[in-house]
């Protein structure tokens, strides 16, 4: 969203306000689980095809989407164990056992994000800043009841709200330790398991912005520290690498295609 509104601002645009939909539900793989995104992008403003055509580009490219549809994360993983022995998880390894052990199943959900047009930030020239902050607000079903949930992100002054990327990545650290958590046989005590994860700077918001605009692919460095209990004999790295390919996050990051459907409408 916040990618959008800076390439409509760049453009010179009538970007009068936006709101993003999506749909999440389940997807079968092999021997994981899934998920795929329908996404409806609503653009508010006296815009041509034209123009429309060069935001649904933005929309499609924007860096978080990126990751997530296109594979354009490098990921290097490290294991971290409580014994101290430090190894690097080789791509290399093709044999890798079968582990014990299920992932509920993604459950079927909703995400509308509102933009707060109030909260861009211009310096005192007149030139925007920072492009404002989205109301996010995410339901799901789940046993007994609808569950709901209200984040707020973006690109506002230090502080204020987490950028896109610190927030996706949190999600993505969150799914990668309770995929460990439930398929390591060795893991009896969850708190000595953690998931760190650090990204290379990868240009500035402006060279994103160009970058999504005109539907080029941005490659970003970024290291996954997983520390576990117990040392190499009790927790074998194949048994690591052999979770870490059945987490629905992960798998995502490396093989992109999350997106099922997308549509880019403008409300006049």
């Amino acid at each position: 969203m916040v990618t959008v509104v800076g390439v409509a601002y760049r453009g010179n645009i009538a970007l009068e306000d936006i709101t993003v939909d999506f749909d999440v539900e389940p997807v079968e793989l092999p021997n994981a689980i899934g998920f795929g995104v329908r996404e409806l992008v609503t653009l508010k403003g006296n815009i041509s095809e034209q123009e429309r055509v060069r935001l649904e580009r933005a929309s499609r490219f924007c860096p978080v989407g990126q990751a997530l549809t296109k594979g354009s994360m490098q990921v290097a993983d490290e294991v971290r164990w409580a014994s101290g022995d430090v190894a690097a998880i080789s791509a290399g390894l093709e044999s890798l056992p079968q582990l014990d052990g299920a992932l509920p199943t993604i459950p079927s959900g909703s995400v509308h994000a509102q933009y707060l047009l109030d909260t861009k930030e211009y310096d005192d020239a007149g030139k925007m800043e920072h492009e404002g902050e989205a109301k996010i607000s995410v339901s799901c079903e789940n046993l007994t009841r609808t569950s709901r949930w209200t984040l707020q992100g973006g690109h506002s002054s230090d502080g204020w709200v987490p950028p896109p990327f610190p927030l996706a990545h949190g999600g993505w650290a969150a799914s990668t330790a309770s995929t460990l958590s439930r398929l390591l046989p060795q893991v009896d005590d969850p708190n000595g398991l953690s998931v760190e994860l650090y990204m290379a700077a990868g240009g500035n918001r402006g060279d994103s912005q160009s970058n999504a605009a005109e539907g080029i692919v941005a490659h970003r460095q970024v290291s996954r520290r997983i520390i576990v209990p117990g040392s190499p004999s009790t927790t074998p790295m194949e048994v690591v690498q052999a979770a870490l390919q059945r987490d629905p996050i992960s798998l995502a990051y490396l093989n992109g295609g999350v997106l099922l459907h997308d549509e880019v409408v403008v409300e006049s």
